[in-house]
Parts: structure tokens; C-alpha cells; sequence
């Protein structure tokens, strides 16, 4: 291992990414033990992992069955940790990994499409809750954003790891071609040809060969997609609340008609 004794070693340039921008890069953090762990524990490519002398025993044999070159497993005290990363921890096990998005003939449905989600800590936690459900394959178009941000895979708790990602340019396109029933979550629009089609979760059932389209936190699904949607499904809601979570909407949705 390479025990790293100042904050401005060029060895971790990966670990900037927490006070820079991440959407541009091929790589992205996982900043939490039990998230780094997950990481290691996948098939994603791991590049480095940087950690306090503490993790780095408690995760030597893991760490190497992953990175066999120990150039690459850098330690540090908790001061030169923090000043590298620029800011106090609780938990110090950090690695970097490479992004993987799938060829669109390996996801498996059901799919869940993200529709211009763009809070990392909603996406984070739409992952968590598909996952418990049994969904693994997700579709994320140009509006949304990545499910690699470092809030989103914390959130995740490392369940971004084990799901396969499709990322999209042209949503019409690629649902048009789509040979699967299209379903979309979404509060009753008012115009008559999508409320014909509008139906209560709880009078609705499903196979487990689905998409089903999760929307804008603020906006919903977008219209042109809702026009494409062969059933918009909608959770009925009590005292006057007219609108719920993206991902506790998605829990509800994906408990009435996912096996």
C-alpha cells in the first residue's frame, strides 16, 4: 500500500471529484464504508480505493482480491484525509470506480425509465427502492441526472452497483421501439385521450414485463411520453396531499404489481 503524506498528492486526482464537477467524468466516487464496500464487492472496475489505516485492515483481503496492484491502495492519517477531500468525515474508506452503462439488448425487464429526475438524492433512493422490488434494468434519458453522482450512489447504499443502466439521447425513439407494455406513474392529466387511459393503482394489475415511467420531481412525466404510455396509473391520496415523493410513489407502485 502507499501511505500518502500530503493532501496534494497528484496520486489522487480521482478524489477531486468530490469538490468538482462529476457529470463530465468517466469515474465517480463511492465515499461511505458500506457503499465502498458494495463497490468492491461488484463487477464494477475499481481504480483506487483511499482510506484510513483503521479500514484498510479491516478491508485489506477485499481491497486485494479487487486490486491486485497495491500501488493503488493508498492510506493516509485522518488530517492529510480530510484535506484531500476537503472536508471532516465520520467514516474514512473511499474508492473510485469506472462508470458502466449496458447495451440496450441487456436490459431485462421490468424497466423503470427515469424521466428528467434530476435530485442525485432522489435517484439515489428510486434505486434503493426499485432493487428491493426485484427491478435491476433503468433507462435514464438526457433530462435526468446520473445515477454515478456521489450523492445518489451514497443514497443508493451501493444498490446502483448491481443494476443495470441504459442512458438514453431520445426517449419517443426508443419507447416506440420498445416491444413492452409501457406504463407511466403520474396524477391524472386533464385531457380526455390520457384520461380515458388513466387508471387507480389500485384497480390495476400487471405482468412483471413492464417499463413504467417515473417523472419530474416538480413537472411530472413529460407530456410526448404520457401520449406513448399504454396506461398512466395514478396513487389515490388523502387530506388534501396531492403529491408524494418520486421514490415513495415508485415504493407504492412497485408493491401493487411487482411479484
Amino acid at each position: 500500500m502507499v501511505f500518502i503524506l500530503s493532501p496534494d498528492d497528484e496520486r489522487l486526482s480521482e478524489y477531486s471529484l468530490l469538490k468538482s464537477k462529476e457529470e463530465n467524468s468517466e469515474y465517480f466516487i463511492a465515499d461511505h464504508e458500506k457503499t465502498a464496500v458494495r463497490l468492491l464487492e461488484s463487477n464494477l472496475e475499481i481504480i483506487s480505493v483511499f482510506c484510513l489505516p483503521k479500514y484498510y485492515e479491516k478491508h485489506k483481503s477485499l481491497i486485494f482480491s479487487k486490486i491486485k496492484d497495491p500501488n493503488f491502495h493508498y492510506v493516509a492519517n485522518k488530517d492529510v484525509f480530510e484535506k484531500t477531500i476537503g472536508f471532516r468525515v465520520h467514516q474514512g474508506f473511499m474508492a473510485v470506480g469506472r462508470k458502466r452503462f449496458q447495451m440496450e439488448n441487456l436490459l431485462k425487464p421490468p424497466i423503470l425509465f427515469l424521466n428528467g429526475i434530476v435530485d442525485s438524492e432522489n435517484i439515489g433512493s428510486i434505486f434503493r427502492t426499485a432493487l428491493a422490488f426485484g427491478v435491476q434494468s433503468f433507462v435514464i434519458d438526457s433530462f435526468s441526472a446520473s445515477p454515478y453522482l456521489r450523492r445518489s450512489v451514497r443514497v443508493s447504499m451501493g444498490t446502483v452497483f448491481k443494476s443495470n443502466i441504459l442512458k438514453i439521447e431520445d426517449a419517443e425513439v426508443y419507447l416506440k421501439n420498445l416491444d413492452l407494455p409501457i406504463y407511466a406513474l403520474s396524477l391524472p392529466v386533464g385531457r380526455n385521450d390520457l384520461l380515458l387511459k388513466t387508471k387507480s393503482i389500485y384497480k390495476f394489475k400487471s405482468a412483471n414485463n413492464f417499463l413504467l415511467i417515473v417523472g419530474n420531481e416538480n413537472n411530472g412525466v413529460h407530456t410526448n411520453l404520457l401520449d406513448l404510455a399504454d396506461q398512466i396509473i395514478y396513487i389515490p391520496m388523502k387530506n388534501e396531499v396531492d403529491s408524494l415523493n418520486v421514490s415513495h410513489a415508485l415504493a407504492v407502485a412497485l408493491s401493487n404489481f411487482c411479484d
